[in-house]
Parts: C-alpha cells; sequence; structure tokens
C-alpha cells in the first residue's frame, strides 16, 4: 500500500473520530441546557422488535411521548442494546414532523445510554442491535426492555421474521396479548404480536425470548445498500457503521492525545525510511 494510501485511510479514521467527537461534544453542550430528566414520566410508549428485517440483526424503533412538563427542552435518555447502531434520534412536533438530534452514547454494561435534548415531548429512537448469527437456523433472542422514566403504558409490537417457522414469543412477566394472528401487515405480509405492560417502573427491565426457525440468511426485505443477489459476505452499511464505531471507540479509549500520538510516529517513521539502507 502506498504512503499516500496509508495517509488518506489514517486522514478517513480521524475525521471519523473527529466528526464523532464533535457530536459527542456538541450534544453534551446542548444537554446541559435541558431540563432536569429525574421527574420525568412517560406517558405511552411503543417497543417494535423487528429480527432480520433489513439486516441480520434486530431493527428496533422506540416511539412515544413524555408528559406535559413545565419547560421544553427536556433531557432524557434511554438504554439499548450494548453496541447498537442508532440511525435515528428524533424529536416529533405536534404536527409530526421529525428533529433529528444530537446525541451521546455511553456504556452502561450491558447497555448503551443515549442522551438527548428534545424541543417537544414526542420522541422517536430506531437502531440495529450487534448482528446475529445467521448460519445458525433456530434462533432464541432475548431482548431486554430496561425503562429510563417510569412509564404508564407500554405496547410491544414483536414482528415475525418473513420465511420462518416455529414462531413462539416467551413474554415478560404481567405481559398481556392485546393483539396476535390477525395483526398481519397488508402490505408486507408480516405477522405481528403484541403486548401491554402497565405502570412500568423506573429501571424495571422487561425481556422477551423469541424463538423461531429461519433456514436462509438473507433479512425479510433488501438491504437498502446492499443487493439481495450479492454474497451475505459482503459488508452491509450497517455492518461497515459497526466497523467504525468499534475503530473510533478504540482510540478515543486511549484518549485524543493517544491517536494524535500514533499518526504522528507513522508519519516519522515514512520519513526515515528513505534514508535507510539497504
Amino acid at each position: 500500500m502506498s504512503a499516500v494510501s496509508n495517509l488518506r485511510g489514517f486522514a478517513i479514521v480521524f475525521f471519523l473520530a473527529f466528526l464523532n467527537s464533535g457530536c459527542d461534544k456538541g450534544a453534551e453542550n446542548t444537554l446541559g441546557a435541558g431540563g432536569a430528566m429525574k421527574d420525568l414520566s412517560i406517558g405511552r410508549m411503543k417497543v417494535s422488535i423487528m429480527p432480520e428485517y433489513d439486516d441480520p440483526s434486530v431493527l428496533a424503533i422506540y416511539d412515544g411521548r413524555f408528559e406535559e412538563v413545565s419547560s421544553y427542552p427536556i433531557k432524557t435518555s434511554f438504554l439499548i442494546p450494548k453496541g447498537s447502531v442508532i440511525s435515528d434520534a428524533c424529536s416529533l412536533s405536534h404536527e409530526g414532523q421529525h428533529f433529528c438530534q444530537l446525541y451521546k452514547t455511553i456504556n452502561r454494561d450491558n447497555y448503551d445510554e443515549v442522551s438527548i435534548l428534545l424541543p417537544y415531548p414526542n420522541f422517536y429512537l430506531s437502531f440495529h442491535t450487534p448482528q446475529l448469527d445467521v448460519k445458525i437456523e433456530k434462533k432464541a433472542i432475548e431482548y431486554q426492555i430496561k425503562a429510563n422514566h417510569p412509564i404508564k403504558t407500554m405496547e410491544i409490537d414483536i414482528q415475525q421474521p418473513l420465511r420462518s417457522t416455529e414462531f413462539s414469543i416467551l413474554p415478560a412477566e404481567n405481559a398481556a396479548v392485546s393483539q396476535k394472528d390477525g395483526s398481519i401487515s397488508l402490505i408486507k405480509g408480516f405477522n405481528h404480536v403484541i403486548y401491554r405492560l402497565e405502570n412500568v417502573a423506573k429501571n424495571q427491565e422487561n425481556t422477551f425470548t423469541i424463538n423461531y426457525v429461519k433456514s436462509d440468511p438473507k433479512p425479510s426485505v433488501d438491504i437498502k445498500y446492499t443487493s439481495m443477489k450479492e454474497p451475505q459476505t459482503q459488508a452491509t452499511s450497517y455492518e461497515t457503521q459497526r466497523n467504525i464505531k468499534t475503530i473510533i471507540y478504540a482510540l478515543f479509549g486511549t484518549g485524543a492525545f493517544g491517536m494524535i500520538a500514533l499518526v504522528a510516529w507513522y508519519l516519522r517513521s515514512r520519513k526515515k525510511k528513505p534514508g535507510k539502507l539497504p
């Protein structure tokens, strides 16, 4: 690989790391202007869980509304599966318009905590979990939902992947089925099972175990940036984001100074090579 290519690679990684740092810093500064989150309560929240929808992972969407508070913006956070790739972190206006927000992600043991500032009481958070092992036909996915605030009503909508069989769910304790079988989508033909939980306490964990058998590794729908005819070994856009996220975490785990020192060492070593004896 040429020096130019190597430098270009370092520049790209450095730039991505800088952007990540800038977003986190901006989100952190902005979050400081929000109201306190300890008194917030969610009136309703819908959790959509879609295994192998458009990626060999679980697509999840958290959609809901906070109860009215005295002033906005409000500062809040959500706990999502560790290593997830966030697609959208938004606040919704009263007219339903999405306003994407800066956010900050911090690891909290088995979860990533996503901090966000909301100018409106409605929120919308979508993400993909770490990838599943699609080589295993018989899947058993344990999806944990940990409440970041008290929630009066939580609806959990679990979607069966297309071309799967033996679909079953072991719901969380006290979760009541509110809709089953008859909720088949008219557009894509998905089968949905919907549960309902009332008066979820802050920090309460609810686990839903999703079981099914799926013999092919393809997701239910075409991946947006990859043709379904291409080999599954090709990295998808979400996988690329996961890899970049891992690199950035590794770099910033040693501090920005360490990253800068590494780049400086590399540049010095490249300059010294031409002068060395064969």
